[in-house]
Formats: C-alpha cells, structure tokens, sequence
C-alpha cells in the first residue's frame, strides 16, 4: 500500500472516530438549562383542591337497545325496566334517566340530577330454553306380552 492511501485510511478513521466520539457526548451531555430563577411570593394564595369528577353508572333496569346516527337528527331506543322500548332524539327527557345530550353509534350519555353519564348499546337478555320437569312420576308404559309359539312349531321357525 503506498503511503498516500495510508495516510487516506488514516484521516478518514480520525474523522470516523470523532464523529462517534461527538454522538456519544451529544446523547449523553449534561441538560444545558440556565438556573431557574426562584419565585418570589408577592401575595399569599390559598389552593383548594378540585374534586374529580365522580364516574356515574346507569341505573339498572335500562338498556340501550337501538341507535340511528344521522343527519340532522338522531335518535335512540332505550328499554325500560318494565320491558317497554321507547324512541328519543337529543335534548328529549327518558323518565327515570334524565335529558338526553349526545347520540353515538354504541352509546347514550344522559345528563341526570347526579350528573352525566353513558349508556352503551346492548343485546336484548335471550332466555336460556329449559325443560319442564314434572314432579310427579310417569307410570310405566304396559308392554306387550311375549308370544307363544303354536303347537307343532319350535321356537325361531316359521309356520
């Protein structure tokens, strides 16, 4: 190898190698933020906490069984505990519920005295088939009484 390449090989692995060397420091180099300046209390303030927003759940009994999102109205099908469905828009009042604010394609939200809360959208309860069972025993059904061969015949022939 002539010294012209060497001396090539060389400055490129120098640059190479202070490229690697200037990506290490960059990563790990020390947070460059100039001292906060400390605050200074010009009144005293009182902080009151704010409480979260309590989560409400439905009352029980009601049930989502239908939307139909569109335009410019919209409307809702909620069942009630005594089996009736009922069809509403927005800003309508469901007895028992509350106003209805929004209309989404899987939900409700309902705004009642306690607050707001959703109603999602749910299958109808399907009742499980069961067999009747009778208290009462089933007398045994009679069977016929078993034949008996004519005279002059052995049993399994024909006559």
């Amino acid at each position: 190898m002539s010294s012209y390449n060497r001396w090539a090989w060389g400055v490129l692995l120098a640059l190479l190698l202070a490229a690697i060397v200037l990506m290490l420091w960059w990563k790990h180099r020390p947070a460059l933020n100039p001292a906060a300046p400390t605050p200074v209390a010009t009144s005293a303030v009182t902080v009151t906490p704010v409480p979260s927003p309590t989560i409400l759940r439905a009352p029980t009994g009601y049930r989502l069984a239908g939307v139909a999102v569109g335009e410019p109205d919209s409307f809702a099908v909620v069942e009630s505990p005594n089996g009736r469905n009922t069809l509403y828009r927005r800003d309508a009042d469901i007895p028992g519920l509350g106003r209805l604010v929004r209309i989404e394609a899987e939900r409700i939200v309902v705004q009642s005295d306690a607050g707001q809360f959703d109603l999602w959208l749910a299958p109808a309860a399907t009742p499980t088939p069961t067999r009747n069972r009778t208290a009462a025993a089933q007398p045994p059904t009679a069977r016929p009484a078993p034949r008996t061969p004519a005279a002059g015949t052995t049993p399994g022939s024909k006559p």
